[in-house]
Formats: structure tokens, C-alpha cells, sequence
């Protein structure tokens, strides 16, 4: 099907086929509106509470900025290079764009300011609010924003036309006209051209755009009117997310929209969350320090109790309380945390079904699905061009921190589930886990959104971090976990003056104990597992293709299960993820939250007698700093040598770290004009490649892509991103990496 010079393209279609109307520019703006207006009703209210803002102040803002957001976002893509590509007459390959059509578009709202101005009630603020919102619509780390040249030097041609002049134009002016009450008829415009060199530059022209944007989001952004931002930004998103995914979804649905309004307004029934509670209670009677945390009825309640006490059940407790009718986010710190905690309180294995609806929300979760939860879960095409929305309709999800508190910095599932995330409680789980820059987002998030309550859960906390939380929640009192538990002997420190734990080791192995020994880098656990080759170690680390590292854990899993002797060497990934109890912990020396959390897979039920634990000294730093390394020397040298308790431990820790962490800079928050991405997390050295020999498998099967993405340091410094991509991912040439299922993987030398 010839794609008409005549019309003006919003989506590609399949050539065979005719084009839906959703195709068209024209349509695809409107489609937008619609969920834009539908995301609105559904949820501004909860949107401006959650921000603490005033509804009754800011929800006629937000409407007029959202509605003309959404019908203007896209009119950029009424420009040469983009309708040239979508016509199939510009190879993007050789001939990219040479600016994105969000740029395009807030170039052609100059021309349009005056007369669009009353769209938004003559207010200038929010008009610069409509046009920072367009610019940010397709947050991503791989392309700049506001940008500054084009995409490949030469390769994008000279110029761009914006056609402004082209005959569809007026039609949409016209539209806009008409759904804004304009006064006057839609400006008669030509085609205008934008130079890529010379001395009029377009990129020039925008960063005067940029000066003048940067001028008055300093005189805003110490103002309310900076979260309204962030609530238009978000809004916007989520409408051209809904606005595209639907009308394929539901083509002949003359009724589609209302779906948006009727999942937002789908939240759990009275009494689900308390069925998830009962679930884990499995007939038994709440604990008393549960009770407790199902009482607290504070904007944001912080519990400290160690490993098994029982504080996720307490979680579900607090929720069904005090918040029966939210949407609940359950955050962990990892990927392999949040699929124990969905598979342990939320899924029920007897009749393979998720309980109220639940879901787990993870980059790998459909993944896990699969192979873990053995549900052999395949998205269809439908829910693959939905799944940014299946957010908007699950009552209590198991996911990530990050798919939460990645808002903070402008990741994508953070922004695009923003109107569930509004109507939600949330609990975030092992926070003493939280590396500084994510424990940073986490006292912005409490901070911004004082209208969303939150359960705060951890087994010890530096009291530095304890400041901080209360700098920003004053009255915050943390709720302790049974004493019993707490301060009953665990462990016991076994000394080596040869610092070889291989003696002890093999005794432990012959007197048919488990094993746990933890090493710091993935080289080390391949030499510890080498010197322990006879005894058939599992090993278990990061550098596994994802569905290897899915069966070696389950193989660490079985063997600690099973009667007999077993044997685990791993890297650090078993610090949250594995839940077992070993008779002798062997570890690398580790910052203080790492050693905690390893020892507490030692005698994990706190049997008698306490259970002994070694600790190796490297001369290896990385990948930890040589001041983490010295605190958690001095932190061992205060805890007695036998009858340790989680006490213990804590109480070393909380006295460790003076420096009282501060609310982290935000990218969503503090962008304005811009909207860039950030890292979350501290960053890692570490690369995310696709071996060539799995190529086929992923263009034959694209869904198979997560399973086989495989984690590795970088290769030989900056080779490696010469590297041809598939799906984004650098290819490892073949041969380039040793790689055994059961072992891992290493780059050859």
C-alpha cells in the first residue's frame, strides 16, 4: 500500500495492508487527547494529592496543560526526514533523522505561541509547561535533550523542512481551533526550513530556546508549579503510551478509551489485601509486633526486624488496614528478591495463579514467568504492545525498587506507570541494601510525594540514614522486631591464621553440612570453585545468560533442601536472593551491609548450636572502596567471638557511619526544560552483551532476548562498543567468550 505524499503519517503500517485511521497524523493527535482526557479523569485528583498539591488550586492547570500537551505532542512529525522515513523514501540507516519530532514540534509551537496561547488561559508559565512536556515525551539515555547536533555527522542531509505548508496542516489547526474555543481562524503557515550547518543553525536556535527556558525555570522551580511540571510530564506519557497501544489493541472499539478510566478506577476490593495477608499467616495468629505494624497509621512507618521475624506478612497486614483500597507497590532491592517475595505471598503454586490479581513487574519477569513459576506465561502480540499498561491494571505488584523510585531519575516504567503509581501504597523492603544514590532516591520520593504512604522496611539501619529519614519525616519512629529473635545467638567467628578455609570446609562437607561461601568477584568464586572441584560446588553468580542463572539458582536452592552435604560458591548476587540456612558461612570481606547480609544465610533459623563463619581477606579491593573495607574491619572487631546475635550486628552497624545522606538530585524533579535520563543505582563497570552464537535465536524469536543477555566486564577498554548491536546489545564476536551453563561465563584470553 502506497503511503500517500498527500497525508501526513504519524505510525508506520504494514505495506500490504490498508492504513488504519491511527496511522494518520490528524488521528493519532486526537487519539492522544482522548487518553490524555480519560488518564485525567480517572486520576487527577489522586495525581495532585500524591504531589501534595491542592486540587481544588491546580487540577484546572493541569487539565488545560495536559489537554494541549497531548493535541499538540506529535506535530513535529510533520517534517520531511520523518515523513520520509515512515513513506519508505528515506533509509534511516544511512540518512537519519537529523532532529527528533519532539524537537520539531516545540520549533513549530514559536510560530504557533501566540495564537495557542489562550489554550491555557494566556498563561505564560503554562504554556513553557505544554512546551517542556512535548520535549521530554521520549525520555531516554541514548539521545540528548535539549540536543546539540545531528546524529551523524553528514549522514542527515543539510537541512530539515517542517511542512507546516503541507495540506493536512491547516486540518489540524483547524481541530485545535475548535477543541480550544480559539477565537480566531488557524494562521495560515508555509513550509519553514531549518539548516544542520552554517550560521544558522537550527541546534543554535534551540539552545537560545533553552537559555530563555532555563530563565524562568529558575524563577520556578522553587515553586509548586515545578511539580505540576512533573505531573504534566508524566501525564503526557502515559496518554501517548495509552493513545498508541489501544487503537491497535482495540481497532474497532468505538467505546476503547473508557478502558483507561476503568482500570485506574480498578483498585483492590475491600478484603483482597487481607487475603494476602492470610495467605502468608497460612492459619496462624499475627504476631504481636505484626499487630503493631497493621496499627500504624503514620504517612510512612519504619520497621526494623531481622530476617525471618515476619515483617512482610506485617506489610500486607499494614496495607489491609490502613490502605484497603490502594493500589500496593511491594519493592525489593533485586530482581531475584522480588520473585521470591511474588512467589512466597503472592502466587499460588497448588492452582498456578497469581492471588487478587497480582503481578510481578521486573526488565526479566516474564522470564522468570516461565521458568521459575514453570506457568510457560508468553505474552501475545496484543499484550506486548500493552505491557507498559498492565501497571494501570494490577491491585498489588512485586517489582523492583527501581520500577518505583526510578521515576526519580526518568526510567521509562516509572514514567509510564505514573497513574497507577499516584493512586498507590507502597512498601520498600531491605533498605539498608540501598547503595547512597539509591537511598538518596529514596528520601527524594518521601520528600516530592508527601501525599503517598509508605512502609519502610530493613534489619538494621546506620542511625546517619535514620537522620536523614527523619529530616524529612519528623515523627518517625522505627518499630522493632521480636526480641527474641533478635538477640538470639547465631553465629560464631572461626579465626584462620593461614587465612585457607579449605580444611574447614571439607570437614563441614564430610559431616554432611551445607556450605555457603561467598566471594566478591567472579574470578575469585571460578578459583574458589577450582580448589573445590572434587566436592561438585554449585556455582552461582552474576555471569550467567539469564535463563542459566535462573537453574543454577534453583540448583543452589535443591541442594540446601535436600538431605546430604552441599556446597555453594557464589558472587555476591547471593547476598538477597537465596533464601537457606547454611551450617558454615565462608566470605570475602565486604562493606558492612553485604557482611550482614550474608551472614544471614547462616543458621538461618537461629538453631542451636551458633554456626561459624569465616572471613578471607583479598588483597583484591574492587569491586568495593578501601574506607568500606576499613569499616567493616573496625565493625568486626566489635562483635564478641562466639554467641552472636542479629543484635549484634546491628548495633555495630548503626554506629558506623557518621555522614547524615541527603535527598539525591532528581532528574524528573529538577530537569525543567530538559529531560534527561539518569543512572539510579552507583554506577557499574559492567556491560550487558549478546553472544553471536545466540543471534539467530533472538531475530528467529525476539522474545527469547531477555533469557539470553549476558552480563560481563567491559572488553579489552572500549573495543567492545565497535561492536555491531542487535536490539541495542553489543555482540561478543565468536569465540570471544568461554561459556559453560553450568559455570559461566569469561572472556578468552
Amino acid at each position: 500500500m502506497n503511503r500517500d505524499a498527500q497525508r501526513l503519517w504519524a505510525k508506520s503500517f504494514h505495506k500490504d495492508e490498508a492504513p488504519p485511521a491511527s496511522a494518520y497524523l490528524a488521528q493519532h493527535l486526537q487519539d492522544v487527547y482522548h487518553a490524555g482526557e480519560q488518564v485525567l479523569a480517572a486520576t487527577d485528583t489522586e495525581q495532585l494529592l500524591a504531589l501534595g498539591l491542592d486540587p481544588s488550586v491546580y487540577r484546572d492547570r493541569l487539565t488545560r496543560c495536559v489537554r494541549l500537551a497531548a493535541a499538540v505532542h506529535d506535530l513535529g512529525k510533520a517534517n520531511d526526514h520523518f515523513q520520509g522515513m515512515i513513506r519508505g523514501v528515506r533509509d534511516i540507516r544511512q540518512h537519519p533523522q537529523g532532529l527528533r519530532h519532539e524537537w520539531a514540534t516545540v520549533l513549530m509551537l514559536q510560530h504557533l505561541r501566540a495564537w495557542l496561547l489562550p489554550a491555557v488561559g494566556g498563561n505564560e508559565n503554562d504554556f513553557a509547561i505544554v512546551e517542556w512536556a512535548v520535549a521530554g515525551h521520549h525520555p531516554a539515555a541514548d539521545h540528548a535533550n535539549p540536543p546539540r547536533e545531528c546524529p551523524a555527522q553528514g549522514g542527515c542531509g543539510p537541512e530539515m523542512q517542517l511542512l507546516m505548508g503541507h495540506p493536512d496542516f491547516p486540518k489540524i489547526l483547524d481541530w485545535f481551533r475548535v477543541l480550544f474555543s480559539l477565537p480566531e481562524s488557524p494562521p495560515v503557515l508555509a513550509n519553514v526550513t531549518h539548516e544542520f550547518t552554517g550560521s544558522e543553525r537550527v541546534f543554535d536556535t534551540i539552545a537560545q530556546w533553552e537559555r530563555q527556558a532555563a530563565r524562568r525555570w529558575r524563577a520556578m522551580r522553587s515553586t509548586p508549579d515545578a511539580r505540576l511540571l512533573a505531573a504534566v510530564k508524566n501525564t503526557l506519557i502515559a496518554a501517548d503510551i495509552a493513545g498508541s497501544a489501544l487503537p491497535k489493541a482495540r481497532p474497532h472499539d468505538r467505546n476503547r478509551w473508557n478502558w483507561i478510566r476503568d482500570v485506574l478506577q480498578d483498585k483492590p476490593q475491600p478484603g483482597q489485601l487481607q487475603e494476602v495477608a492470610a495467605f502468608g499467616l497460612d492459619g496462624h495468629t499475627p504476631r504481636a509486633f505484626q499487630t503493631q505494624i497493621a496499627a500504624s497509621q503514620n504517612r510512612v512507618t519504619f520497621v526494623k526486624a531481622g530476617c525471618g521475624s515476619g515483617k512482610t506478612v506485617a506489610a500486607y497486614l499494614w496495607a489491609a488496614r490502613n490502605h484497603p483500597t490502594r493500589r500496593l507497590y511491594f519493592c525489593y532491592p533485586t530482581t531475584g528478591t522480588a520473585t521470591e517475595g511474588f512467589r512466597d505471598y503472592l502466587y499460588d503454586d497448588k492452582n498456578a495463579t497469581s492471588l487478587v490479581g497480582a503481578d510481578l513487574f521486573h526488565g526479566r519477569s516474564d522470564v522468570d514467568f516461565e521458568i521459575i513459576l514453570g506457568t510457560g506465561r508468553e505474552l501475545d502480540e496484543e499484550e506486548l504492545r500493552r505491557d507498559a499498561l498492565r501497571a494501570w491494571k494490577t491491585p498489588v505488584v512485586a517489582c523492583t525498587v527501581d520500577t518505583v523510585l526510578g521515576i526519580i531519575q526518568n526510567h521509562r516504567r516509572g514514567l509510564f506507570g505514573w497513574p497507577a503509581l499516584s493512586q498507590a501504597a507502597f512498601v520498600f523492603d531491605e533498605i539498608h541494601a540501598f547503595d547512597d544514590a539509591l537511598f538518596g532516591a529514596l528520601l527524594r520520593f518521601l520528600k516530592e510525594l508527601p501525599g503517598l504512604p509508605a512502609l519502610l522496611m530493613t534489619a538494621s539501619l546506620p542511625q546517619a540514614r535514620e537522620q536523614a529519614l527523619r529530616a524529612i519525616i519528623p515523627d518517625l519512629q522505627p518499630i522493632s522486631g521480636p526480641t527474641d529473635l533478635e538477640e538470639r545467638p547465631r553465629y560464631r567467628r572461626e579465626t584462620l591464621l593461614d587465612m585457607d578455609p579449605l580444611h574447614l570446609v571439607q570437614q563441614a562437607l564430610d559431616r554432611e553440612e551445607k556450605v555457603l561461601w561467598v566471594c566478591n568477584t567472579v574470578n575469585r568464586v571460578m578459583s574458589a570453585a577450582a580448589s573445590m572441584a572434587t566436592r561438585s560446588p554449585c556455582i552461582y553468580h552474576s555471569r550467567f545468560k539469564y535463563e542459566d542463572r535462573v537453574q543454577r539458582h534453583k540448583d543452589v536452592i535443591a541442594a540446601f533442601q535436600h538431605s546430604g552435604p552441599a556446597l555453594a560458591i557464589c558472587s555476591q548476587v547471593a547476598e538477597m536472593s537465596l533464601d537457606l540456612s547454611a551450617d558454615l558461612l565462608v566470605t570475602d570481606l565486604a562493606p558492612i551491609p553485604a557482611m550482614i547480609q550474608r551472614l544471614g544465610r547462616l543458621n538461618r533459623r537461629a538453631k542451636e548450636p551458633t554456626r561459624p563463619f569465616v572471613v578471607i581477606e583479598s588483597e583484591q579491593i574492587l569491586p568495593y572502596s578501601q574506607d568500606d573495607l576499613d569499616a567493616a574491619r573496625t565493625w568486626l572487631a566489635k562483635l564478641p567471638e562466639d554467641d552472636i546475635s542479629q543484635r549484634h550486628l546491628t548495633d555495630a552497624w548503626e554506629q558506623s557511619d557518621p555522614t547524615v545522606p541527603q535527598p539525591g538530585a532528581s532528574e524528573w524533579l529538577d530537569g525543567g526544560p530538559a529531560t534527561r535520563v539518569q543512572e539510579l543505582r552507583q554506577g557499574s563497570v559492567g556491560i550487558n552483551v549478546l553472544m553471536q552464537e545466540d543471534r539467530a535465536r533472538v531475530r528467529a524469536h525476539p522474545k527469547q532476548l531477555p533469557r539470553l543477555v549476558l552480563p560481563m566486564p567491559p572488553y579489552k577498554g572500549k573495543e567492545w562498543q565497535a561492536w555491531p548491536r542487535e536490539r541495542g546489545l553489543p555482540i561478543a564476536p565468536v569465540g570471544s567468550i568461554q561459556y559453560c551453563p553450568m559455570r559461566g561465563a569469561e572472556w578468552r584470553k
